[in-house]
C-alpha cells in the first residue's frame, strides 16, 4: 500500500491559500500525491524498495487522522491474505525476463498485467498455461 497507493487523496481547500508559489482559492480539489509522500526518503529507509517484512506503517496511503479510510484495516487484512495465498500456492515466482508490469493511472491506480514465471504445477494442482501466467 505504500509503495503503490491505489487511489489519491483529494480535498477541498477550505480558504484562499498559497503552497509553494501555487495559489488555490476556497473550494478548489487539492490532490494529495500520497505515491511521492509515501516514497520521501526523510521518511522512508529505501523508500522504492518493497519489503513485505517492513514495520514502519506510518505511510498515508488511506488518509489520516479523522479522515482515515474506513476501509483501511480491510484493504490491509484483504493484501496479507493475498499475498499468504500467493506465496502458498506459487511459493517461488518472479516477473517473466522481458517484462515489466503494465500500469494505468489517474485518481486511481493499478495493474493492467502482470505475467510471472515460476513452477510449471502449482503446489494445489493449477497448471502454468506455458506463458507464464496461471490459471
Amino acid at each position: 500500500m505504500r509503495a503503490y497507493s491505489t487511489v489519491q487523496i483529494i480535498r477541498v481547500a477550505t480558504k484562499d491559500v498559497g503552497f509553494e508559489g501555487v495559489s488555490m482559492r476556497k473550494g478548489d480539489f487539492v490532490s494529495c500525491a500520497t505515491m511521492i509522500a509515501n516514497r520521501d526518503p526523510a521518511e522512508f529507509m529505501c523508500p522504492d524498495t518493497i519489503d513485505l517484512a517492513r514495520q514502519d506503517h506510518s505511510y498515508i496511503a488511506c488518509g489520516y487522522g479523522p479522515h482515515l479510510c474506513l476501509e483501511a484495516n480491510l484493504a490491509r487484512r484483504e493484501i496479507a491474505l493475498g499475498i499468504h495465498e500467493r506465496l502458498t500456492r506459487i511459493p517461488t515466482f518472479r516477473i517473466k525476463e522481458g517484462m515489466s508490469p503494465m500500469t494505468y493511472g489517474g485518481h486511481v491506480f493499478g495493474l493492467k498485467n502482470l505475467i510471472l514465471s515460476g513452477p510449471n504445477k502449482l503446489s494445489d494442482g493449477g497448471k502454468n498455461n506455458g506463458r507464464g501466467q496461471y490459471q
